[in-house]
């Protein structure tokens, strides 16, 4: 994207770097207390299967309400951030996300617990696409996936730090604790983004209202389909598919990967150790794969990431299981579909315009739910059928192919790296009219 239209597109007063910083490390504190929320459930199941005298297996459903509730959030309350604005959607998001955990430490009972967990799952699908556009919209476009990614790492650094902090203050506490204290701190940092994105330079996307009085309602007017609208299907399409088989991927060879490494040999502890090194590569991937996002390398970068994991997945099939080894490996693995799933909502600020920006990301959360939950059912169909360790790492090649054809139809398209200077002129000052005359049309699937 040239200067000229970047500078087009963010007219107006530009934020300082102090107040840069202080919206950054805002979303830092959010995503790390996010993903600490979701990290800490599992950990309290062993506790409360003791205390409420139920068996382990019938906390499913409140394990799987934060899941169901992302989805919820994501494809119906997110997209209102580009019509209602998205600071008081993400201040509305971010005290849901504080009262319901608070009712979840306040939880009697499974059915209980499950209502909580299903509405803290909803207040996140409506807050971190969000949050990211709001990134998008005020961080430097040079400097913008960088940025986002380092901000979505904190729902992984989160999660890894319940592992610590749960058991302290449950041993110390009791296990409602666990929750008070993540709730107390998000009620702190609701108003302090309440107070502070209010002085930060940042227009909120909505249509012109000449352009609304020019035309009729149209179906792509309601938030939640607006990236369905002429001239975006191809790319949300494309952009959901690759999410979802992504997802698909990562779940599924997560959730399996402990059980394959002690089948393979691999005592408990190494076995946890091994898994661990997964995320670890997610999280280093991620970064990586920023940069390159940030230069418009995205395409070839991803292409790069799932061709490693592709060849990652055959060794795992043929090498001899060692912790050396398959720990290189793995980490490779990490690096390339965990580093996606971290980056891709960064790929977004490539591809849609900004007044749909958080419709767009909330689209595609939605749909990697289903691979989501897809994912680890797979894989326990695998496991069902006694497939051998290397037959389901092969297995798992099926939908990084389909991640990588995904990727190679941007490239036919000619999306995701960047948008075009003409693009990015027919996305300025947000206006993308629903209904594009033919020969915009045609641009758009041409990408010329």
């Amino acid at each position: 994207m040239s200067g000229a239209t970047e500078a087009t597109m963010r007219a107006g007063p530009s934020a300082s770097f102090v107040q840069l910083l202080l919206v950054g490390v805002l979303s830092v504190a959010i995503m790390v207390i996010d993903g600490y929320d979701i990290g800490a459930m599992p950990l309290i199941v062993p506790q409360l299967s003791q205390l409420w005298g139920v068996e382990p297996a019938s906390f499913g459903p409140a394990l799987s309400a934060v899941v169901i509730g992302l989805g919820i959030g994501a494809f119906l309350f997110a997209p209102l951030g580009d019509k209602l604005g998205r600071r008081l959607t993400t201040v509305v998001s971010l005290a849901i996300i504080a009262f319901a955990t608070l009712g979840t430490a306040w939880s009697t009972s499974l059915s209980q617990l499950f209502w909580w967990r299903l509405i803290t799952g909803t207040g996140l699908g409506a807050c971190l696409p969000n949050v990211l556009a709001i990134l998008a919209q005020v961080v430097p476009a040079q400097r913008r996936a960088s940025v986002m990614t380092v901000v979505s790492c904190g729902i992984p650094v989160g999660a890894a730090g319940a592992g610590i902090v749960v058991p302290a203050l449950t041993n110390a506490y009791g296990w409602q604790a666990s929750f008070y204290v993540p709730a107390v701190l998000m009620i702190a940092v609701t108003l302090l983004v309440a107070l502070c994105l209010r002085q930060i330079p940042m227009p909120e996307p909505k249509a012109p209202v000449s352009a609304a009085k020019d035309r009729r309602w149209h179906w792509t007017d309601i938030p939640v389909l607006a990236p369905l609208g002429q001239g975006l299907l191809l790319r949300t399409a494309i952009f959901s598919g690759l999410f979802c088989f992504n997802a698909l991927t990562m779940y599924m060879l997560s959730s399996w990967l402990p059980t394959l490494l002690q089948r393979s040999g691999f005592a408990f502890e190494s076995a946890s150790l091994l898994a661990s090194v997964v995320q670890l590569g997610g999280l280093f991937g991620g970064l990586a794969l920023a940069t390159q996002i940030d230069r418009q390398r995205t395409n070839g970068a991803l292409l790069t990431g799932y061709g490693v994991v592709a060849l990652g997945l055959i060794a795992l099939a043929f090498v001899a299981p060692g912790a050396l080894g398959w720990g290189a490996i793995l980490l490779l693995i990490g690096a390339g579909v965990g580093g996606a799933h971290i980056a891709l909502p960064a790929v977004a600020a490539n591809i849609y315009p900004q007044a749909m920006l958080s419709a767009g990301i909330g689209l595609a959360v939605t749909v990697a739910r289903l691979g989501a939950m897809a994912g680890p059912m797979a894989g326990a169909w695998l496991i069902g059928r006694e497939v051998s360790s290397g037959g389901f790492f092969l297995a798992l090649l099926l939908p990084v192919a389909a991640c990588a054809l995904c990727v190679l139809a941007f490239v036919k398209a000619k999306l995701a790296n960047g948008p075009s200077d003409q693009e990015a002129t027919m996305f300025a000052d947000d206006r993308l009219p629903t209904r594009v005359d033919p020969r915009a049309r045609a641009f758009s699937r041409s990408g010329r």
